[in-house]
């Protein structure tokens, strides 16, 4: 028998899963990214990751059948170079499918890690059977993936669906892209947590001040944390990236009509009423026609559509080429 192995790969950290060749799941192995160590330390690690997982079941790599990667950042499906990777430093013009390979020592299948949580969640999450289909990742960065008539839709070399990227403020905070008012700059948790360092620093939100020892610890889900509590500097905080990610939707939705937007990533599993914002804002600015047809869900496979995603195109791939 075949094992298959599925590897997540993000800004802050790393899945591995592995599934016998009928696509059971049987160990996972969760790690911390720590991109600051570079593309050759992390490949390194997951290496080391996955012999630990093959161990578990009494496997080693002469066993596997694939492995399927998603990692975060501008993938050159032509090359199988990783042309740069916002929120993973030092990936630039990095060759991961050929490292992957050596490493692996068998064919590795590289994808978006947010196009390959878009089909998953289209398989087998929220969005089942709805052949148009937008996947938004919200954490560390903003991420995206389109579903279109029912397959990946993967542009001229592989970089479409960069959602994080749609300029909303000219001017506005640089991004790890290089541009300037990117709506990840301004909506995803990366933002959140940089303006509530600001309101730490100024001393004017002792709800913040409660929930973070200091601006090191400080993360999104405090932001929201203390807008619960109706710390007005949160709210603020809160309400403004619920609009610009409103208004980052409202583009898709016009140029893709889909019937459902999915959001998932660490960020999806924060207050109802943040999506409610979300969905009004969404609502006003997109065009009637294809606002009145749309949905905004949050995932059902939370953060592991990435992984769901994988195993299913690994199993396809390896399929069509026997």
């Amino acid at each position: 028998m075949s094992y298959l192995v599925a590897i997540d790969l993000g800004g802050t950290k790393i899945h591995l899963s592995l599934f016998d060749s009928r696509g059971q799941r049987l160990h996972d192995r969760h790690l911390e990214t720590r991109p600051e160590r570079g593309p050759v330390a992390i490949m390194e690690q997951v290496d080391i990751a996955l012999q630990q997982l093959l161990v578990e079941d009494g496997l080693t790599k002469k066993d596997l059948g694939g492995v399927g990667a998603c990692i975060a950042g501008f993938y050159d499906r032509s090359s199988g170079i990783m042309r740069s990777s916002p929120n993973l430093p030092g990936w630039e013009m990095f060759p991961v499918k050929a490292e992957l390979e050596r490493l692996m020592g068998c064919s590795v299948l590289v994808e978006n890690d947010a196009a390959a949580a878009a089909y998953g969640e289209y398989l087998f999450g929220a969005g089942k059977g709805f052949d148009h289909l937008v996947h938004v990742t919200l954490g560390t960065g903003i991420g995206g993936g389109f579903i279109l008539d029912g397959k990946i839709y993967h542009g001229s070399r592989g970089f479409a669906g960069e959602v994080g990227h749609i300029p909303l403020q000219p001017g506005g905070p640089l991004c790890g892209c290089g541009r300037r008012g990117c709506l990840e700059t301004l909506a995803s948790g990366k933002a959140i947590a940089r303006e509530g360092k600001t309101l730490l620093k100024t001393g004017s939100s002792p709800v913040i001040q409660q929930l973070a020892q200091d601006a090191g610890s400080l993360t999104a889900q405090h932001i929201f944390q203390a807008a619960a509590q109706n710390d007005p500097g949160a709210q603020i905080i809160i309400s403004r990236a619920a609009f610009y990610l409103g208004q980052g939707l409202s583009v898709l939705v016009n140029l893709l009509n889909p019937h459902r937007i999915t959001m998932g990533g660490g960020l999806a599993r924060v207050q109802e009423a943040y999506f409610q914002e979300v969905e009004q804002h969404l609502r006003a600015s997109a065009v009637v026609a294809s606002a009145e047809t749309v949905k905004l869900v949050r995932g059902e496979l939370v953060e592991d559509a990435g992984i769901h995603g994988m195993v299913a195109l690994l199993q396809g791939l390896l399929k069509n080429s026997s």
